[in-house]
Protein backbone atom coordinates (compact mmCIF):
# COMPACT_ATOMS: atom_id res chain seq x y z
CA UNK A 1 0.00 0.00 0.00
CA UNK A 2 2.85 2.37 0.73
CA UNK A 3 4.64 1.54 -2.47
CA UNK A 4 1.96 2.96 -4.79
CA UNK A 5 1.95 6.53 -3.37
CA UNK A 6 5.68 6.61 -3.50
CA UNK A 7 5.62 5.67 -7.15
CA UNK A 8 3.01 8.37 -7.84
CA UNK A 9 5.14 10.97 -6.05
CA UNK A 10 8.13 9.92 -8.08
CA UNK A 11 6.20 10.30 -11.35
CA UNK A 12 4.94 13.78 -10.38
CA UNK A 13 8.43 14.88 -9.39
CA UNK A 14 9.82 13.73 -12.69
CA UNK A 15 7.09 15.59 -14.58
CA UNK A 16 7.76 18.75 -12.59
CA UNK A 17 11.46 18.56 -13.35
CA UNK A 18 10.75 18.09 -17.06
CA UNK A 19 8.44 21.14 -17.12
CA UNK A 20 10.99 23.24 -15.27
CA UNK A 21 13.71 22.23 -17.67
CA UNK A 22 11.50 23.10 -20.63
CA UNK A 23 10.78 26.56 -19.16
CA UNK A 24 14.46 27.22 -18.60
CA UNK A 25 15.25 26.19 -22.16
CA UNK A 26 12.52 28.49 -23.43
CA UNK A 27 13.84 31.44 -21.40
CA UNK A 28 17.34 30.75 -22.62
CA UNK A 29 16.13 30.80 -26.22
CA UNK A 30 14.36 34.12 -25.58
CA UNK A 31 17.55 35.61 -24.18
CA UNK A 32 19.45 34.43 -27.22
CA UNK A 33 16.89 36.02 -29.57
CA UNK A 34 16.85 39.27 -27.61
CA UNK A 35 20.61 39.45 -27.65
CA UNK A 36 20.61 38.83 -31.39
CA UNK A 37 18.01 41.60 -31.89
CA UNK A 38 20.10 44.01 -29.82
CA UNK A 39 23.12 43.17 -31.89
CA UNK A 40 21.15 43.66 -35.08
CA UNK A 41 19.77 47.03 -33.88
CA UNK A 42 23.22 48.19 -32.92
CA UNK A 43 24.43 47.19 -36.31
CA UNK A 44 21.70 49.23 -37.95
CA UNK A 45 22.52 52.27 -35.80
CA UNK A 46 26.22 51.86 -36.46
CA UNK A 47 25.60 51.50 -40.18
CA UNK A 48 23.32 54.63 -40.13
CA UNK A 49 25.98 56.84 -38.51
CA UNK A 50 28.47 56.38 -41.31
CA UNK A 51 30.32 59.48 -42.79
CA UNK A 52 28.29 59.22 -45.99
CA UNK A 53 25.01 59.31 -44.07
CA UNK A 54 26.21 62.23 -41.95
CA UNK A 55 27.14 64.19 -45.10
CA UNK A 56 23.71 63.47 -46.59
CA UNK A 57 22.05 64.63 -43.38
CA UNK A 58 24.01 67.91 -43.40
CA UNK A 59 23.23 68.45 -47.08
CA UNK A 60 19.51 67.98 -46.48
CA UNK A 61 19.66 70.46 -43.60
CA UNK A 62 21.40 73.03 -45.80
CA UNK A 63 18.79 72.54 -48.50
CA UNK A 64 15.99 73.10 -46.03
CA UNK A 65 17.64 76.28 -44.71
CA UNK A 66 18.27 77.53 -48.26
CA UNK A 67 14.64 76.84 -49.17
CA UNK A 68 13.45 78.91 -46.23
CA UNK A 69 15.80 81.76 -47.13
CA UNK A 70 14.62 81.76 -50.77
CA UNK A 71 10.99 81.70 -49.63
CA UNK A 72 11.62 84.66 -47.32
CA UNK A 73 13.35 86.62 -50.08
CA UNK A 74 10.47 85.93 -52.46
CA UNK A 75 7.98 87.19 -49.90
CA UNK A 76 10.02 90.38 -49.35
CA UNK A 77 10.38 90.93 -53.13
CA UNK A 78 6.67 90.47 -53.78
CA UNK A 79 5.87 92.83 -50.90
CA UNK A 80 8.20 95.51 -52.31
CA UNK A 81 6.71 95.17 -55.80
CA UNK A 82 3.18 95.49 -54.45
CA UNK A 83 4.22 98.54 -52.40
CA UNK A 84 5.75 100.22 -55.46
CA UNK A 85 2.65 99.49 -57.52
CA UNK A 86 0.50 101.00 -54.79
CA UNK A 87 2.66 104.14 -54.60
CA UNK A 88 2.48 104.46 -58.40
CA UNK A 89 -1.29 104.12 -58.23
CA UNK A 90 -1.46 106.85 -55.57
CA UNK A 91 0.66 109.25 -57.64
CA UNK A 92 -1.38 108.48 -60.76
CA UNK A 93 -4.70 109.15 -59.03
CA UNK A 94 -4.45 111.22 -55.87
CA UNK A 95 -1.47 113.28 -57.06
CA UNK A 96 -2.18 113.16 -60.79
CA UNK A 97 -1.36 116.10 -63.03
CA UNK A 98 -4.35 118.43 -63.00
CA UNK A 99 -3.39 119.66 -66.51
CA UNK A 100 -3.53 123.33 -65.60
CA UNK A 101 -2.28 124.20 -69.10
CA UNK A 102 -5.81 123.62 -70.38
CA UNK A 103 -7.33 126.14 -67.98
CA UNK A 104 -8.52 129.47 -69.30
CA UNK A 105 -5.96 132.27 -69.03
CA UNK A 106 -8.06 134.71 -67.01
CA UNK A 107 -8.06 138.39 -67.95
CA UNK A 108 -7.18 140.65 -64.99
CA UNK A 109 -7.79 143.86 -66.99
CA UNK A 110 -11.55 143.94 -66.44
CA UNK A 111 -13.26 146.96 -68.02
CA UNK A 112 -10.11 148.55 -69.47
CA UNK A 113 -11.03 147.73 -73.07
CA UNK A 114 -14.43 149.44 -72.71
CA UNK A 115 -12.83 152.40 -70.95
CA UNK A 116 -10.39 153.08 -73.80
CA UNK A 117 -12.94 152.18 -76.49
CA UNK A 118 -15.16 155.18 -75.73
CA UNK A 119 -12.22 157.59 -75.75
CA UNK A 120 -12.95 159.09 -72.38
CA UNK A 121 -9.35 158.73 -71.26
CA UNK A 122 -5.92 159.27 -72.78
CA UNK A 123 -3.28 156.62 -72.14
CA UNK A 124 0.22 157.43 -70.97
CA UNK A 125 2.98 156.74 -73.45
CA UNK A 126 4.80 153.51 -72.63
CA UNK A 127 8.08 152.32 -74.12
CA UNK A 128 8.13 148.89 -75.76
CA UNK A 129 8.47 146.07 -73.26
CA UNK A 130 10.80 143.12 -73.77
CA UNK A 131 9.02 139.78 -73.66
CA UNK A 132 11.16 136.73 -72.95
CA UNK A 133 10.02 133.39 -74.38
CA UNK A 134 8.11 131.07 -72.08
CA UNK A 135 9.58 128.04 -73.86
CA UNK A 136 12.87 127.65 -75.74
CA UNK A 137 13.88 124.13 -76.72
CA UNK A 138 15.87 122.22 -79.32
CA UNK A 139 14.62 119.42 -81.58
CA UNK A 140 16.84 117.24 -83.74
CA UNK A 141 16.23 116.31 -87.36
CA UNK A 142 18.64 113.34 -87.25
CA UNK A 143 17.07 112.09 -83.98
CA UNK A 144 13.35 112.60 -84.56
CA UNK A 145 12.20 110.67 -81.48
CA UNK A 146 14.62 112.28 -79.01
CA UNK A 147 12.93 114.65 -76.58
CA UNK A 148 14.06 118.22 -76.15
CA UNK A 149 16.84 118.56 -73.54
CA UNK A 150 15.86 119.77 -70.08
CA UNK A 151 17.91 121.31 -67.30
CA UNK A 152 21.20 121.52 -69.18
CA UNK A 153 22.58 124.00 -66.64
CA UNK A 154 20.77 122.70 -63.55
CA UNK A 155 22.96 122.15 -60.52
CA UNK A 156 22.51 120.64 -57.07
CA UNK A 157 22.94 122.59 -53.86
CA UNK A 158 23.03 120.59 -50.60
CA UNK A 159 20.97 123.24 -48.81
CA UNK A 160 18.33 124.03 -51.45
CA UNK A 161 18.30 120.97 -53.73
CA UNK A 162 18.24 121.23 -57.53
CA UNK A 163 18.49 124.82 -58.78
CA UNK A 164 17.37 125.76 -62.29
CA UNK A 165 18.86 129.06 -63.47
CA UNK A 166 16.71 131.40 -65.55
CA UNK A 167 18.53 130.74 -68.83
CA UNK A 168 17.42 130.28 -72.44
CA UNK A 169 19.39 128.49 -75.11
CA UNK A 170 19.33 129.31 -78.82
CA UNK A 171 21.17 126.70 -80.87
CA UNK A 172 20.87 126.10 -84.59
CA UNK A 173 22.84 123.89 -86.98
CA UNK A 174 22.00 121.62 -89.89
CA UNK A 175 20.42 119.00 -87.61
CA UNK A 176 19.30 121.16 -84.67
CA UNK A 177 16.35 123.55 -84.74
CA UNK A 178 15.20 125.82 -81.91
CA UNK A 179 11.53 126.31 -81.06
CA UNK A 180 10.44 129.36 -79.05
CA UNK A 181 6.99 130.17 -77.71
CA UNK A 182 5.85 133.55 -76.37
CA UNK A 183 2.71 134.70 -74.61
CA UNK A 184 1.59 138.29 -75.20
CA UNK A 185 1.30 140.11 -71.87
CA UNK A 186 0.01 143.48 -70.58
CA UNK A 187 -3.10 145.24 -71.74
CA UNK A 188 -2.78 147.73 -74.59
CA UNK A 189 0.59 146.35 -75.78
CA UNK A 190 -0.77 144.30 -78.67
CA UNK A 191 1.66 145.14 -81.47
CA UNK A 192 4.61 142.74 -81.36
CA UNK A 193 7.97 142.45 -83.10
CA UNK A 194 10.15 139.34 -83.12
CA UNK A 195 13.86 140.14 -82.78
CA UNK A 196 17.28 138.51 -82.73
CA UNK A 197 19.70 139.99 -80.25
CA UNK A 198 23.28 138.69 -80.35
CA UNK A 199 26.37 139.71 -78.35
CA UNK A 200 29.53 141.02 -79.92
CA UNK A 201 32.15 138.41 -80.74
CA UNK A 202 34.50 139.78 -78.06
CA UNK A 203 31.82 140.40 -75.41
CA UNK A 204 32.26 138.94 -71.93
CA UNK A 205 29.26 136.79 -71.09
CA UNK A 206 27.87 135.43 -67.86
CA UNK A 207 28.44 131.76 -67.29
CA UNK A 208 30.86 129.37 -68.92
CA UNK A 209 29.04 128.82 -72.23
CA UNK A 210 30.64 130.80 -75.08
CA UNK A 211 28.87 132.56 -77.93
CA UNK A 212 29.52 130.63 -81.16
CA UNK A 213 28.47 131.73 -84.63
CA UNK A 214 29.80 130.98 -88.09
CA UNK A 215 29.91 134.10 -90.27
CA UNK A 216 28.41 132.10 -93.14
CA UNK A 217 25.25 131.28 -91.17
CA UNK A 218 21.90 131.94 -92.85
CA UNK A 219 18.71 131.33 -90.87
CA UNK A 220 15.08 130.62 -91.72
CA UNK A 221 12.36 131.63 -89.26
CA UNK A 222 8.99 129.84 -89.40
CA UNK A 223 5.64 130.52 -87.77
CA UNK A 224 4.25 127.36 -86.15
CA UNK A 225 0.74 126.26 -85.34
CA UNK A 226 1.25 126.27 -81.59
CA UNK A 227 -2.45 126.33 -80.76
CA UNK A 228 -3.85 127.90 -77.61
CA UNK A 229 -2.02 125.70 -75.08
CA UNK A 230 1.58 126.05 -73.88
CA UNK A 231 4.11 123.62 -75.33
CA UNK A 232 4.98 120.67 -73.12
CA UNK A 233 8.77 120.40 -73.33
CA UNK A 234 8.66 116.95 -71.72
CA UNK A 235 6.86 115.67 -74.83
CA UNK A 236 8.50 117.89 -77.46
CA UNK A 237 10.58 116.28 -80.19
CA UNK A 238 11.16 116.65 -83.93
CA UNK A 239 8.28 114.25 -84.53
CA UNK A 240 5.85 116.00 -82.15
CA UNK A 241 6.71 119.64 -82.84
CA UNK A 242 3.88 121.90 -84.11
CA UNK A 243 3.27 122.09 -87.85
CA UNK A 244 4.69 124.93 -89.97
CA UNK A 245 2.20 127.60 -90.98
CA UNK A 246 4.57 129.69 -93.08
CA UNK A 247 8.14 130.88 -93.44
CA UNK A 248 8.41 134.39 -92.07
CA UNK A 249 11.87 135.43 -93.20
CA UNK A 250 15.37 134.37 -94.19
CA UNK A 251 18.09 136.42 -92.52
CA UNK A 252 21.83 136.61 -91.92
CA UNK A 253 22.50 137.07 -88.18
CA UNK A 254 25.10 139.65 -87.19
CA UNK A 255 27.07 139.65 -83.93
CA UNK A 256 26.61 142.68 -81.70
CA UNK A 257 23.30 143.70 -83.31
CA UNK A 258 19.59 143.47 -82.72
CA UNK A 259 17.64 142.47 -85.82
CA UNK A 260 13.88 142.69 -86.30
CA UNK A 261 12.54 139.51 -87.90
CA UNK A 262 8.87 140.45 -88.27
CA UNK A 263 6.10 142.55 -86.76
CA UNK A 264 2.59 141.24 -86.10
CA UNK A 265 -0.55 141.86 -84.01
CA UNK A 266 -0.60 140.01 -80.68
CA UNK A 267 -3.84 140.00 -78.73
CA UNK A 268 -3.39 140.02 -74.97
CA UNK A 269 -2.93 136.47 -73.62
CA UNK A 270 -2.31 134.88 -77.05
CA UNK A 271 0.49 132.38 -77.72
CA UNK A 272 2.97 132.74 -80.59
CA UNK A 273 5.30 129.90 -81.59
CA UNK A 274 8.32 130.11 -83.91
CA UNK A 275 11.02 127.80 -85.23
CA UNK A 276 14.57 128.84 -86.15
CA UNK A 277 16.51 126.65 -88.59
CA UNK A 278 19.52 126.84 -90.86
CA UNK A 279 18.74 127.61 -94.48
CA UNK A 280 19.14 124.52 -96.61
CA UNK A 281 22.71 124.28 -97.92
CA UNK A 282 24.05 126.91 -95.51
CA UNK A 283 27.27 126.29 -93.55
CA UNK A 284 25.45 127.32 -90.42
CA UNK A 285 26.04 127.34 -86.67
CA UNK A 286 24.62 129.63 -84.00
CA UNK A 287 24.88 128.87 -80.28
CA UNK A 288 24.19 131.43 -77.54
CA UNK A 289 22.86 131.37 -73.97
CA UNK A 290 20.93 134.11 -72.21
CA UNK A 291 20.75 134.57 -68.44
CA UNK A 292 18.76 136.42 -65.83
CA UNK A 293 20.81 139.56 -66.50
CA UNK A 294 21.69 139.18 -70.19
CA UNK A 295 19.18 138.99 -73.01
CA UNK A 296 20.53 137.11 -76.01
CA UNK A 297 18.95 134.98 -78.69
CA UNK A 298 15.33 135.30 -79.83
CA UNK A 299 12.95 137.71 -78.07
CA UNK A 300 9.83 139.72 -78.64
CA UNK A 301 8.98 143.39 -78.13
CA UNK A 302 5.45 144.53 -77.36
CA UNK A 303 4.48 148.02 -78.50
CA UNK A 304 1.69 150.20 -77.15
CA UNK A 305 -1.66 150.15 -78.98
CA UNK A 306 -3.85 152.38 -76.75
Amino acid sequence: MCLVPSLRLLVHSQSYIEVTLQQEEHLALLDVHNSQDDLNNRGVEDSYLTPANLATFKTNNRRRILLWIITLLLIITVTDILSLLYVRHVFATVYSDSNTAELEFANPYIGLAELYKYGGINASRIDPILNRPRVVAQVFRDRPMELAPLGEHDWFDPSYGTITPNEKHLKVDQNTHTIAQFRAIDFGMEDCSLVFRLPATNARLEGSSPFIMKPSSVLDVFLLDGGSSPLDIKKLSWRTRPAHLKKIRTLVPRAGEEMVVTRFPCVWGSLHTFEVACTKGSDCLLDVWSSQNETWGIYMYQHQTV
